[in-house]
């Protein structure tokens, strides 16, 4: 080989090593550059829409929200695998719209969650893609929302729902809707209503709540009761539920769901029986002293598990939760981690590494022994009326029933019975509750 081809090689390879090397720092730095940005917020709220087909409706939605929205907004369509042209109208769009293409129907649910993943926005909204917005619509809900620090979700009136946010309406098209919602959405306090229930199709929280709060459970497949699901969750960490009854939008009304034509009522079944076997009688629950013990305390969705569990997040790694600290467990444990969200998994403190020894250890000692006193971290116990409870920071903690003990993977083990013993007013915490079910790997 003669000089000038030893060159060339040199220079090649010398080109494709740097080029790699480049391409791999840059990529690097791109990386934890998104990372870092995606963590910064902004002050305005994120729209989420969830679409499934129905094209004529969402681009409606969509250009309703850009004709009638004037405080700062990101607007977040997650697509359930539509094949009307909905995936090639998202990446025509333009104007700043972000969007995720979904190649399997994940659900109302499953959109909700990743499109609270995408979010950036310091307060979040969950809107139908079959919504018209109107005139101050989300001006109107953010005074309401940021009114009161009780309220924690706020939803409008429409003309086509179920519960307390319908009203009665004579519009016949969409201008004279419009005509109406004019003269009809003007901010007034008085107009503000606590309910216990509201529906999803336009649902405004702060973040900090979402934080609070959680996922969405996607244990109901594609639609129906999450929305119940979500409120009675919110409900149960005090948060007040608020129909905004000087807002209102139009709603179409249900237009994916009746895309599914005789699949509606086995989907709507199906997610009855979910909601019902995950709650059983969650106004009782609601209507307990522990309610009464909690003013001014802000609680979370962790403070509603249980202690003394193992959990992992999106990652490999499971954690020993006590105390409200969760410590990496390091070997293997012979009991199934519980999966959690990773906001979840951020509520608890991280504390020092466990040996898997020992947590198998101490949940022996804590399971299955009946020596030790109903006093004990993270005992459980059955009383006299049957309920189970579990010893959590000094108060007793009722099981919502017993599919929760089941979810926490706490079925194995028998609870001292304790006859005698009462709950006192002032012993007794909030209840413990089963984890949202998660489909995705990285929520």
């Amino acid at each position: 080989m003669n000089k000038a081809a030893k060159r060339s090689d040199g220079f090649n390879d010398g080109f494709s090593i740097g080029y790699n090397k480049g391409y791999e720092d840059g990529f690097r730095r791109g990386k934890d550059a998104g990372a870092a940005s995606y963590e910064t917020l902004f002050e305005g709220t994120s729209i989420i829409i969830p679409t499934y087909n129905q094209l004529r409706y969402v681009k409606e939605c969509i250009e309703s929200i850009a004709r009638y929205t004037s405080e700062p907004y990101e607007l977040i369509v997650i697509d359930n695998a539509s094949d009307d042209g909905t995936s090639a109208y998202l990446k025509s769009a333009g104007g700043g719209l972000r969007f995720q293409i979904n190649n399997e129907n994940k659900g109302f649910a499953g959109a909700v969650n990743q499109g609270l993943m995408l979010a950036r926005g310091t307060t979040l909204m969950i809107l139908n893609n079959d919504s018209v917005v109107t005139p101050d619509w989300l001006s109107n809900l953010l005074t309401c929302l940021h009114s009161n620090p009780h309220y924690g979700i706020v939803g409008p009136v429409t003309n086509y729902i179920s519960g307390d946010q319908l009203i009665e309406t004579s519009y016949s098209n969409i201008e004279e809707m419009q005509q109406f919602s004019r003269t009809f959405n003007r901010s007034d306090a008085s107009r503000w209503v606590v309910t216990g229930r509201l529906t999803g199709f336009c649902m405004l929280f702060r973040r900090e709540d979402f934080r609070r709060l959680g996922y969405f459970d996607e244990g109901f497949e594609i639609g129906n009761c999450e929305d119940d699901d979500y409120g009675l969750r919110a409900r149960l960490l005090g948060m007040q539920l608020v129909i905004a009854k000087d807002t209102f939008i139009h709603h179409y009304g249900s237009v994916s769901m009746k895309s599914l034509n005789g699949r509606f009522d086995q989907v709507y079944k199906k997610n009855l029986a979910f909601y019902a076997n995950k709650w059983a009688d969650p106004h009782m629950m609601l209507s307990l002293a522990w309610q009464r013990t909690m003013n001014g305390i802000t609680l979370r969705t962790i403070d509603s598990y249980p202690t003394c569990v193992i959990v992992q997040g999106a990652g490999t790694t499971s954690y020993w939760v006590e105390n409200g600290i969760r410590s990496p467990i390091v070997g293997t444990v012979d009991v199934q981690a519980i999966r959690v969200s990773q906001i979840d998994l951020r509520n608890w403190q991280l504390g020092e590494a466990i040996m898997a020894e020992e947590v198998m250890n101490r949940m022996h000692v804590l399971y299955r022994s009946s020596t030790e006193s109903p006093d004990v971290e993270g005992r459980l116990v059955r009383l006299q009326d049957g309920a189970v409870y579990q010893r959590k920071g000094g108060k007793l903690h009722r099981f919502m029933n017993r599919q929760t003990i089941a979810a926490w993977k706490l079925d194995y083990y028998e609870p001292l019975i304790l006859h005698q013993l009462k709950v006192q007013h002032g012993e007794e915490g909030p209840p413990i509750i089963s984890p949202p079910l998660l489909k995705a790997d990285n929520i």
